[in-house]
């Protein structure tokens, strides 16, 4: 899979959770079965904020192909997508959160596994090329 593709994937969602978490947070909670007070409510708000900055940085940076820049977004997004995959698992098994959590799990294990699977797969070939050369 491409760092195109993956990195838009990414944007994608963050975009439309970040834009929920910021201007309908309490009805994309209650998607999840969950309810949130005044200051919940604020939180939600920012941690949106933080969401649609991550999908910016995504977007922005999915045709870039310098190593060190690739390096450090899959950095980035490997641990935000793991702690969210993680999160949710546990959410949805104690019943926090309804089955959605289940599709919230799945996509951003998918995105985890997929970019640290593409940066491994091409740093392997990288290294492999200039070995040889």
């Amino acid at each position: 899979m491409s760092y195109r593709i993956l990195l838009g994937a990414a944007a994608l969602n963050g975009t439309v959770f970040g834009l929920l978490f910021v201007v309908v947070p309490d009805s994309a909670i209650s998607l999840f079965g969950g309810r949130l007070d005044a200051l919940s409510s604020l939180l939600v708000r920012q941690f949106g904020g933080v969401i649609l900055g991550m999908a910016i940085f995504d977007w922005m940076l999915r045709l870039r192909d310098e190593r060190s820049v690739l390096r450090a977004v899959v950095a980035a997004n490997v641990t935000a997508f793991a702690v969210v995959a993680t999160v949710a698992v546990y959410a949805t098994v104690t019943g926090t959160i309804n089955s959605l959590g289940w599709v919230v799990a799945v996509f951003h294990t998918l995105v985890a596994a997929g970019l640290a699977i593409t940066y491994l797969t091409s740093s392997s070939k990288t290294a492999a090329g200039t070995a040889t050369t």
